[in-house]
């Protein structure tokens, strides 16, 4: 590097702040990327003092630096390719992804192996800056959060001062050039300055044209229209609160889950005679996919039960079911891109009705058909469609939470042994440390005969209801068992419901759900895990909004009640309902919530860089645009902006006449300017002219060249580069030359003079 300081500075600090982006957007991908950036930042740090102080590498031993930090490259790649394939640690990623962020260390030790090298010219600065920009554009595309895009946004400050000093003594011959290919040597840099630490001589001009260039491109980005396709994603996959029904539900991911606060779904309620319903719930369920079958710690999105019958009449007209005096209807806008549709939970139905679920074909209303899970689907749907229209008439119950009763007909319950499996055993252990609190507590007989089955060695069904309920309320209110969205495993060669359970104890819905569903199937309680959302946002006149940040999970248990005939002394055929269990914590984890000026602060940044970067959607720029309008519109903003501009005009005039009062008289050209002009003037009166764009320096080697060339002219072909070199020692360094060295530079213009008089003009 050359000695004068600020250049030096500003060029170490961007090679720093690339390192530290690195470092931080590849953390959670590969932890190992943090410690190759801190140890890149302690050699910078280390260099940048030494520079001034020793004489650095040499090219042999540089090169031979740079191969020893690639050996130790390769055997950390090594060893991470070996993990990857031993414990597929990282099976969501992929090996591509794998490959590319493993070039993040190669770049942080190639760009400390470079700054090692002691001779360095503008080709090694230009290598340089482009291995730390190839490392922030990886960054980019992996970061997550709002902090790594701050921390590429101090790089890019700091590389704009860099690079507008690297033009500049570049341009003054301080930075040599890049060496010509035909072998002829550089010409040497000139220490412009003995300054041990330098100013911060560029420093603000950088950063107003950053800030002139971030109020010019961000109105530009924000107003940019936006695709609809899907977003392409880059880097380890984002974990998002969001729904998706045709994906499995993996409880073996961690990390932090991201809000998605794109929208869902929109829904309508009315009530029959037209009017808008505008007191629908805020926590109204709405049930989507059901997952049936678990295996090692996911749910797969395989498996159905079968079609039910008779559960409501689906002959003739579709006409609305008679649900009660309160029913209002549902109007369903779904787009296919949520991947089915959703109804409020649970739905409710009348026998021998109608039913409740119905979408507009060929002019009349058609009704869907009921599966044993609870839920409706239309069988004769098109196969192609760009949005789920349908209606459905609901009502809530007096249990909100309990579906309509139905009878199981021969064979169906043969059937639903499938959701008695449970295949973690530490979870039936589990199960019967509570089942030994409910009879401890009174909610269950003490004597086993009277509440287990002596066939099964299970809960009798008049007690799955009772069982289901507290069960539920156990994983909601054990203080124990902590609700967050930071995932995380602790003992991985478990299973990711009994590691939840006996070790990590906190999670979000999905966890929580998946532990019900096996808790109860561990004791002869049917359950299926449901995957839809929670909540909705009234826009007004009825009508809500479903965003996908309102995904949730749920657990629906197969509870039963003893039928008609069981109270009037025949046998008892027992009626069953499908019980909608929510064992999530209301709150959040009061470890993560904290209300400092630091947290307040930095959720507000990643809610905004959420909204306007990772989640700027279609819909959301249309909102933003749609808010930006009606705060223009605003008579306090219009006051606002108009004082804002008037005060920025009165600034300006008074500054202009302040300037008048007081011009300063012009100052005189440097001394170094006025003499170097002499050898110019010498020069330009024999035909050589400055190129447009042409340095001092690089007008007197081009000049030297010539006078080689030139018979008699030869030993004078040096007094060019004289003369420049001490112009600027003179102009930038203020060191004028002494008057024994001016007397020796007007000697050598007189021998200048006398050669080009005697061997003419230049042609």
């Amino acid at each position: 590097m050359p000695t004068e300081a600020t250049f030096r500075f500003s060029t170490y600090l961007t090679l720093a702040f690339a390192c530290v982006v690195i470092g931080y957007a590849e953390y959670e991908l590969l932890p190992e990327v943090a410690v190759f950036a801190g140890l890149a930042v302690i050699g910078l740090g280390v260099l940048y003092f030494l520079e001034s102080r020793v004489v650095l590498l040499s090219i042999p031993a540089a090169n031979r630096l740079g191969g020893a930090t690639g050996l130790v490259f390769l055997a950390w790649a090594g060893y991470r390719i070996k993990r990857e394939l031993d414990t597929y640690e990282l099976g969501n990623t992929g090996w591509h992804m794998l490959m590319v962020a493993m070039l993040g260390p190669l770049l942080m030790m190639s760009i400390v192996a470079k700054v090692a090298r002691g001779e360095k010219h503008a080709g090694d600065y230009w290598f340089l800056h482009g291995a730390a920009l190839t490392g922030v554009g990886l960054s980019a595309a992996l970061a997550q959060d709002a902090v790594c895009f701050v921390l590429i946004g101090l790089y890019l400050l700091t590389a704009i001062w860099s690079l507008a000093l690297f033009h500049l003594h570049r341009a003054s011959g301080t930075v040599p050039r890049i060496p010509d290919k035909t072998g002829k040597p550089a010409p040497a840099a000139v220490a412009v300055t003995s300054e041990d630490y330098g100013r911060s001589m560029g420093f603000r001009t950088a950063f107003i044209w950053t800030v002139v260039a971030a109020v010019v491109v961000v109105p530009i980005y924000l107003l940019t229209p936006r695709s609809d396709a899907e977003k392409a994603e880059f880097g380890k996959p984002r974990i998002e609160i969001g729904y998706a029904a045709d994906q499995m539900v993996d409880l073996n991911r961690t990390g932090s889950l991201n809000t998605n606060t794109e929208e869902a779904f929109e829904v309508t309620a009315t009530y029959p005679d037209g009017r808008p319903k505008t007191d629908l719930s805020p926590n109204q369920r709405w049930r989507g996919a059901t997952h049936l079958r678990y295996l090692n710690g996911k749910w797969l999105p395989e498996g159905q039960l079968p079609v039910i019958a008779p559960l409501a009449s689906n002959e003739g007209v579709w006409a609305p079911p008679r649900l009660g005096p309160d029913q209002f209807i549902l109007a369903f806008n779904v787009p296919t891109k949520v991947k089915s549709p959703v109804f409020a939970d649970p739905i409710r139905w009348v026998p021998r009705q109608s039913p409740p679920i119905a979408v507009s074909a060929g002019g009349f209303l058609r009704g869907w058909m009921p599966v044993a899970d609870g839920s409706f689907f239309d069988p004769l749907a098109p196969p192609h469609r760009r949005m789920f229209r349908y209606i459905q008439v609901y009502r809530v119950g007096e249990d909100p939470d309990l579906g309509s009763g139905f009878r199981l007909v021969p064979g169906q319950d043969e059937i639903l042994s499938a959701l008695r499996r449970n295949p973690v055993p530490r979870v039936t252990e589990y199960a019967d440390r509570l089942i030994a609190q409910m009879i401890a507590r009174g909610e269950l007989p003490k004597e086993k005969e009277d509440w287990q089955d002596q066939r099964t060695l299970l809960p009798k069904q008049q007690y799955h209801d009772v069982i289901a309920r507290a069960f539920s309320a156990h994983l909601a209110t054990t203080p124990t068992l902590r609700y967050t969205t930071n995932l995380k495993r602790e003992k991985t060669n478990v299973d990711a419901v009994e590691d939840f359970l006996f070790h990590v104890r906190s999670g979000h819905c999905e966890r929580f759900a998946s532990a019900l569903v096996l808790l109860l199937r561990s004791q002869g309680i049917p359950a299926v895990y449901v995957l839809g959302f929670k909540g909705c946002e009234h826009q007004g006149d009825g009508r809500y909004i479903v965003k996908q940040e309102h995904a949730h999970a749920w657990v629906d248990a197969l509870v039963s009640k003893p039928g008609l005939e069981g109270r009037l002394g025949g046998p008892e055929i027992r009626v069953y309902h499908w019980l909608s269990l929510d064992p999530t914590p209301g709150g959040a984890d009061p470890t993560e919530s904290d209300n400092s000026w630091w947290d307040t602060a930095s959720s507000w940044v990643q809610t905004r860089f959420d909204s306007y970067v990772r989640d700027y959607t279609p819909a959301q720029r249309q909102k933003a645009l749609s808010e930006f309008v009606e705060w223009l519109k605003r008579p306090a903003t219009i006051l606002g902006v108009g004082t804002g501009l008037a005060l920025v005009l009165g600034v300006i005039v008074a500054r202009r006449w302040r300037r008048r009062e007081r011009t300063p008289e012009p100052e005189p050209a440097p001394e170094s300017t006025r003499w170097f002009g002499e050898l110019v003037a010498l020069l330009a009166s024999h035909g050589f002219v400055p190129a447009p764009g042409d340095t001092p320096r690089e007008f007197a080697e081009a000049t030297a060249v010539v006078l080689r060339q030139r018979p008699g002219c030869a030993q004078v072909a040096e007094v060019p580069l004289a003369w420049a070199e001490a112009y600027y020692q003179d102009r930038f360094g203020s060191v004028p030359p002494s008057d024994a060295r001016l007397a020796e530079l007007e000697a050598g213009l007189d021998s200048l003079r006398r050669a080009l008089a005697s061997g003419g003009a230049f042609s």
